[in-house]
């Protein structure tokens, strides 16, 4: 291929469907930092202190008891960072509740609803909230990155001179200004775009082994049916239960099961390289506390071990505040190399005065179209939560 095709081609694979690429960038970049963002909006996202140690689970419960006696736990989280407070699903009936605490000490901080930013910027940019539909088209677009990738060896020759070498243009009107920032802005973060494919191909591969049901996870052990009556244990005493089998585990979550065949999952974090919390997993008898199956990351296969790093390793919520701020420049900047692109691409063909729609060509046009469904979808449904299936938990004000 000739330069020049090479360029053709990389002018493709970002403007074709750039809109929608930029809508996913840009979310993305937002959703990185997200909690943070609700932690400044509002103090009951904020920890109260840094937690030095195991989170008191009674503290929390009894906590719990005493301001939501009707409720039954479904769900908690601890986060990753010890600046923001966890959060407890609690459901009455066909009611939900989003109950948020601290850590360290287990007092509640404040209440709220399934609608938050965090929820919609990542309904937003993981599937657009359009389904499996909206899915694949995202993780679709890691093919476009690739192209991207590949061809800006071939339109930018000798790169590596340029990376320490700001660019002189200072006209914004000038196309020659946005060309030498996108070309420099790509340098820094070609790697962050190379990380960005590998993790969007894989939730792609990942979307399909789940659609056709191909193994390559561990599965959850399933329980005998209960004959006698069904009553489940506070999460006191399955948390410790789950702390005596793993007494060097970081527990950071619970899932009571929504049935009676399903255990109670605990997860947490060992200090494995790079994997989610459900890496490590404890799974437990809801009316026993008995362990049934323990889980760890170390002994995952390569492709479970995979799954596991995709998340951290797309959101780079892997570790502290510098981490996630690292990630959100290389995001705006990833945002910026989008963003220019389209813009060069009409500075470009401006002089020939091209209709809007002949501009964008059908590959923009359904770009255009896929955008504004995303925003209007996502803001109608992102605060809506349907119920459809009661965890099987005590009443919280049975338990005192």
């Amino acid at each position: 291929m000739t330069a020049k095709s090479w360029f053709k081609l990389h002018s493709f694979a970002g403007f074709a469907f750039g809109l929608l690429l930029l809508l996913v960038c840009f979310t993305g970049t937002l959703a990185v930092v997200s909690h943070e963002i609700q932690y400044l909006a509002d103090q009951k996202y904020r920890a109260l202190s840094e937690r030095q140690g195991p989170v008191p689970w009674q503290v929390l419960e009894q906590n719990l008891a005493k301001a939501y006696p009707d409720y039954q736990i479904s769900n908690l989280n601890v986060p990753e960072q010890w600046y923001l407070a966890g959060s407890v699903s609690l459901n009455k009936g066909s009611e939900f509740l989003f109950v948020y605490f601290d850590p360290a000490s287990g007092a509640l901080t404040g209440e709220g609803q399934w609608g938050t930013v965090s929820r919609f910027l990542r309904n937003l940019h993981m599937y657009l909230s359009l389904g499996p539909t909206g899915k694949i088209v995202v993780t679709s677009l890691s093919f476009l990155l690739l192209i991207i990738l590949v061809s800006s060896f071939y339109v930018y020759r000798q790169w590596w001179r340029k990376g320490f070498q700001l660019p002189s243009a200072t006209k914004v009107s000038s196309r020659t200004f946005w060309s030498d920032w996108h070309k420099w802005t790509g340098i820094w973060c070609w790697g962050f775009i190379l990380l960005m494919f590998l993790t969007g191909l894989w939730y792609f591969t990942e979307h399909f082994l789940l659609k056709f049901k191909v193994e390559h996870y561990p599965n959850a052990p399933k329980l005998e049916l209960v004959t006698a009556q069904y009553q489940a244990l506070s999460l006191t005493e399955l948390m410790q239960a789950a702390q005596k089998a793993r007494p060097e585990l970081d527990i950071r979550a619970l899932n009571y099961p929504l049935s009676e065949r399903n255990a109670v999952v605990v997860v947490g974090q060992d200090n494995s390289l790079l994997v989610r919390d459900r890496a490590n997993r404890i799974y437990l008898n809801p009316v026993t506390a008995q362990v049934i199956q323990i889980q760890r990351a170390a002994d995952l296969k390569a492709l479970a071990y995979i799954a596991d790093m995709a998340d951290p390793l797309h959101f780079g919520n892997f570790a502290g505040l510098g981490v996630k701020l690292l990630y959100f420049v290389f995001g705006l900047g990833f945002t910026f190399l989008v963003a220019g692109g389209i813009w060069m691409h009409w500075l470009r063909t401006k002089r020939q005065q091209p209709q809007l729609i002949r501009w964008l060509g059908w590959s923009g046009g359904l770009s255009s179209v896929l955008v504004i469904a995303a925003l209007v979808v996502t803001s109608v449904q992102f605060s809506q939560r349907e119920v459809e299936n009661l965890p099987l938990s005590p009443q919280l004000g049975a338990l005192h």
